[in-house]
């Protein structure tokens, strides 16, 4: 992603146009009117992210305790103190420090403002003149803050030169941000004459404020470059310690892209603001509508290149889906028409057989005639069952049924029944008696009883002796039964 990145001086103001951490042109623009001119004409085509930072003299702090609140009542009070610090500027911040652990708990806050608004409105003007994206308005104070992390002292001066700018010096307390000082230097003043200069001074300014506690050793860190560490002349202190920091070095931890000949530390602090800015700025609302729109339409065209990707990756799933079914049903299609090729030539080869339809009718009928009819037979056996329960003396020997297609009609079915008589002794009367109920019972059930054969033969011509060896006496039955009615 490309961004736009202004360092503003109270000379001249520095563009770069960034991307992917590398630069990519620079521009500079004097503050006059042909300056401005000029730096609307650059900003026509530089539709970017664009974040402001600022090194001026006219940056003033104000360390302050206040209850801890939240919400609207928060906003209010500090609206407040912005009124009683800083009435003159819209270009104002406050900063949570720490919350206090004793009493009310109240919460350390840094109040700051940039003093002289008229040295950045002109340039905001263009800005939102051109209708450009500004992400903030930030400060190098604010940008300052990460390089000492890494640092054990309590009680931490930072110096940098920044070359259009001058000495910047900034006190840290338990690596929090206290205070900061801008020494404009001349082009005939070096950055070891500036440091020698001014490092006393601001010692002396800390002691004034009571910022450095009694005793307390100034821990000094300095950003420069080698050659001009090796004819740097510092002030001898007890109470002052130094540390040197070579730029080409932090830059190749920062992955700074830039070669330094100098101690300009302009592009380490730029750097630092495009890789990580920090939240709390000096723009409001009116100056960043832009950068907001920006943010809008840029998660629109994600969703809308996400809605896009997922309508093409269900488009590619449907269209595989249907390429199979479609391939599919060409190989039913193949299958069918193999199918009937075989269905046809199995037809073919049958022969041709004319039969007359009187005839067709006639073999039909007959194998109705013919189809059986099992469940009446079963039906009658059941009550045959039955009414051999009831005469004990009668012991089946065997039994047979058949159903007479042709006389269907008027018979269902016929059994016959090879039975004897048993324990009837010599008493034919009493056995004849018993056979004459059996067949009454089956005439009442609507069956019709023909003697094939009887027990013994009661005939002039008969002789009853014949069956009294076997004390049983044996005859044969045809049982039929007419439909009902």
């Amino acid at each position: 992603m490309q961004r736009l990145l202004l360092f503003l001086s109270a000379s001249r103001l520095h563009a770069q146009l960034m991307r992917h951490g590398h630069i990519v042109h620079q521009h500079d623009f004097l503050d006059s009117p042909e300056g401005q001119k000029s730096f609307s004409l650059y900003l026509a085509t530089k539709q970017y992210p664009t974040y402001l930072l600022v090194d001026l003299i006219e940056e003033d702090f104000r360390q302050e305790s206040v209850p801890h609140l939240t919400g609207k009542a928060r906003s209010a009070l500090l609206w407040r103190k912005f009124e009683q610090f800083f009435r003159n500027t819209p270009f104002h911040q406050a900063t949570l420090l720490k919350r206090q652990k004793t009493g009310r708990r109240d919460d350390d806050i840094l109040f700051s403002a940039l003093t002289n608004p008229q040295l950045v409105r002109p340039w905001l003007d263009i800005l939102l003149a051109r209708q450009i994206p500004l992400a903030g308005i930030y400060s190098v104070p604010q940008i300052s803050a990460p390089l000492v992390r890494d640092h054990p002292s309590d009680h931490l001066l930072l110096i940098s030169w920044e070359k259009y700018s001058g000495l910047r010096q900034t006190y840290f307390s338990h690596h929090r941000l206290n205070i900061s000082r801008l020494t404009p230097v001349h082009e005939e003043i070096s950055f070891q004459q500036a440091v020698q200069e001014e490092l006393t001074r601001t010692y002396q300014y800390l002691k004034s404020l009571s910022l450095l506690p009694p005793g307390q050793i100034l821990d000094i860190r300095l950003l420069g470059h080698s050659q001009d560490f090796s004819r740097l002349m510092l002030p001898e202190n007890a109470d002052m310690r130094y540390d040197f920091t070579d730029l080409e070095q932090l830059a190749r931890q920062l992955h700074v892209d830039y070669p330094f000949c100098d101690s300009d530390a302009s592009q380490i602090f730029l750097h630092q603001l495009a890789a990580s800015p920090p939240k709390t700025h000096y723009a409001n609302a009116e100056h960043t509508h832009y950068y907001r729109l920006w943010q809008y339409r840029r998660m629109l065209n994600f969703a809308s290149g996400l809605l896009l990707s997922v309508m093409l990756c269900w488009g590619g799933y449907t269209f595989w889906q249907s390429h199979s079914k479609t391939a599919e049903a060409a190989q039913l299609a193949e299958q069918a028409r193999r199918t009937l090729l075989e269905a046809n030539k199995i037809t073919q080869s049958f022969q041709t057989h004319l039969v007359s339809a009187a005839d067709m009718k006639a073999g039909v009928s007959v194998m109705k005639l013919h189809q059986p009819d099992d469940s009446m037979p079963s039906h009658m056996l059941q009550q045959l069952s039955g009414i051999f329960d009831h005469y004990p003396k009668m012991e089946l020997d065997s039994l047979s049924w058949e159903i007479d297609p042709l006389v269907k009609t008027e018979v269902f079915a016929q059994f016959t029944l090879k039975v004897r008589l048993l324990n009837f002794e010599n008493d034919y009367r009493a056995a004849l008696a018993y056979l004459g109920d059996f067949e009454r019972d089956m005439t009442a059930l609507n069956y019709q009883v023909q003697v094939l054969s009887k027990p013994f033969d009661v005939s002039p011509a008969g002789s009853i002796s014949d069956q009294r060896e076997a004390n049983a006496l044996a005859f044969a039955l045809k049982v039929s039964r007419r439909p009902s009615p």
